[in-house]
């Protein structure tokens, strides 16, 4: 056997799976390179699967054909022979990658033998079609931004807070908290970083401003205790951009086309399937 020629059916083999637990015959197991015992000899099937239905076991062989050309009806008639040598109304599907000509349709129509091709998706498929599809991202940076603290005046002079004691407040914005409601049951506290995220975006530009105002809120990092009337925040806003291009083909892994009932359908690399009209 040839490496290409193992390659299709080992294809072939992964088709069927897929399609086989599409139709819910979860108990079939697809195998391949498989050995038959008929009335004169042995047979070598090149994928193979049985299940039951109730008390009936269905068996099924799939000849496989990677030829160039579509396959002559010769083909179909050696098939034939071999089904009929298993025996016991095992049931026969021809595959090939490029097709059958008109006379091996024909003898596969009068002895209930199913052809079916199946390939990789071509770019001729997609004639009509969308095939290719881009997505464009607008990504906002929130950069540079310099909060301004409005203290509550009557509490800085009543606890002695002074310029001089503002001056020296730092602090990471992931460890800055502003607490609203401090010590009561509704106390809230928000990191002054969840602040900034949650900064306007919508347009680009320098030296934006946007102000939160509290009732009853203060500013906290390390041991240093702020109250708080409004924060202001002065910032920049930066769009950088970016493409996805998403080709219909490398989603797609095989087509299947029925000869016999004109019936196709197209699997995709999740294993989906669908018909296609």
């Amino acid at each position: 056997m040839s490496k290409q020629g193992e390659e299709y059916e080992r294809f072939v083999q992964d088709v069927y799976k897929v399609l086989n637990a599409n139709d819910g015959l979860s108990n079939a197991i697809v195998q391949h390179n498989v050995k038959l015992k008929g009335i004169s000899r042995e047979h070598q099937i090149d994928v193979y699967w049985q299940f039951s239905y109730g008390t009936v076991t269905y068996r099924v062989a799939v000849e496989c054909k990677d030829y160039k050309n579509p396959v002559t009806a010769e083909k179909i008639e050696a098939f034939r022979s071999t089904l009929l040598d298993i025996g016991n109304d095992i049931q026969g599907i021809f595959a090939s990658r490029n097709g059958f000509q008109t006379g091996a349709i024909n003898v596969a129509k009068t002895y209930g033998i199913q052809l079916m091709q199946i390939r990789e998706p071509l770019e001729s498929d997609w004639d009509g079609c969308i095939k290719d599809i881009y997505i464009k991202y607008i990504l906002r940076s929130i950069i540079n931004v310099r909060p301004i603290l409005y203290v509550d005046l009557d509490w800085a002079n009543a606890n002695g807070v002074t310029a001089e004691n503002l001056s020296s407040f730092h602090g990471r914005s992931d460890c800055t908290f502003v607490v609203a409601n401090k010590g009561q049951t509704d106390e809230r506290k928000d990191s002054l970083k969840t602040f900034i995220d949650k900064l306007p975006s919508r347009d680009e530009g320098k030296n934006l401003t946007h102000t939160e105002k509290f009732d009853n809120a203060f500013i906290e990092y390390d041991n240093i205790s702020i109250k708080v009337r409004a924060i202001k925040f002065v910032y920049d806003v930066h769009f950088s951009y970016d493409q996805q291009h998403i080709d219909a083909m490398n989603l797609a892994k095989a087509v299947v086309n029925n000869v016999i009932t004109g019936r196709s359908f197209l699997i995709n690399i999740r294993n989906d399937v669908s018909e296609l009209k």
